[in-house]
C-alpha cells in the first residue's frame, strides 16, 4: 500500500503567519479534522509518493474570509530537499515583510513538487476539491493523447453529441486531449485525460463537454459540461 499523504497532514502543517495571527487556525485538532475531508492522494503513472508539505496560505485580506490550501507532493528525497530549501527562503522572506497589518506580504505559492494541488476554504468550512495546478498537467504524450481521443470517438456519447448538434463552426477545431485529470478531482479511481469537444466560443467565452478517459482501461469514465473564457 503506498503512502497515505494525510497522515502528514495530521502530524504538521505550515500556516501562513497572517492566519495564526487573526487566530483562525488551532493545530493539531484542525488539521485531523481536515484530512478527513479529503481524498487520498494517488501518484501519477508508475511514481511513488515519497512525502509532501501541507501549507495553510492566506487570501491577501485583512481580515481573512478564505484560506488557500496547498499540497507539494514528492516522488524522490531530491525533490523534497529542493522544496524545503525554498521554503525556508519563503518563511525568511514573509518575515522580512511582515512589519505592519497594512503591508501585503508574499504567500507560499510557487514552490517546487512533483505533484502540487491547492485548494481554497472558507475560514471554518471543509474545503473545496483539489484541484492540480502542476503545470505539466497539459503536458500529454502523442500516443497517449491519439488514444483518448480515438476511444471518445468511437463513445456513444459523442456520437449522440454530433448527431444532435445541429452546426458547428469549423474553426473550433476537432477533439483536443486537454489535460491529465487526477483521481481527487474527478472522482475516479484513477488518473485519466480529459478529451475537449468545442461547441461555441464567441471570442470571449467557449462552452464544451469534456469526455474523461482512463489511463488505463478505453472507456470514457466521466463527461461534463465546461466553459472557459479567454484571456
Amino acid at each position: 500500500m503506498g503512502l497515505d499523504l494525510r497522515d502528514s497532514l495530521r502530524e504538521s502543517m505550515i500556516v501562513h503567519p497572517r492566519l495564526v495571527q487573526q487566530k483562525l487556525w488551532s493545530a493539531p485538532g484542525d488539521a485531523s479534522r481536515l484530512a478527513v475531508d479529503l481524498p487520498p492522494l494517488v501518484p501519477f503513472g508508475k511514481a511513488c509518493y515519497v512525502g509532501a508539505t501541507w501549507i495553510l496560505d492566506w487570501d491577501h485580506r485583512l481580515p481573512s474570509l478564505h484560506a488557500v490550501l496547498r499540497v507539494a507532493a514528492y516522488y524522490t528525497d531530491e525533490r523534497r530537499r529542493e522544496a524545503e530549501a525554498a521554503i525556508e527562503q519563503r518563511r525568511a522572506e514573509i518575515a522580512k515583510g511582515d512589519l505592519f497589518p497594512e503591508f501585503d506580504v508574499l504567500d507560499f505559492s510557487g514552490i517546487p513538487a512533483d505533484e502540487c494541488y491547492e485548494t481554497e476554504m472558507e475560514v471554518g468550512s471543509p474545503p473545496a476539491r483539489l484541484r492540480l495546478v502542476s503545470e505539466w498537467r497539459r503536458e500529454i504524450e502523442p500516443a497517449s493523447a491519439e488514444r483518448a481521443i480515438k476511444i471518445v470517438r468511437g463513445s456513444p456519447s459523442f456520437q449522440e453529441i454530433k448527431t444532435r448538434v445541429s452546426f458547428r463552426p469549423p474553426g473550433l477545431g476537432d477533439l483536443e486531449a486537454a489535460e491529465w485529470s487526477p483521481p481527487c478531482e474527478s472522482g475516479h479511481a484513477r488518473w485519466g485525460i480529459d478529451v475537449w469537444y468545442l461547441l461555441t466560443y464567441n471570442g470571449m467565452v467557449g462552452e464544451g463537454r469534456a469526455f474523461l478517459v482512463d489511463d488505463q482501461e478505453p472507456l470514457v469514465v466521466r463527461e461534463r459540461d465546461f466553459q472557459f473564457r479567454a484571456g
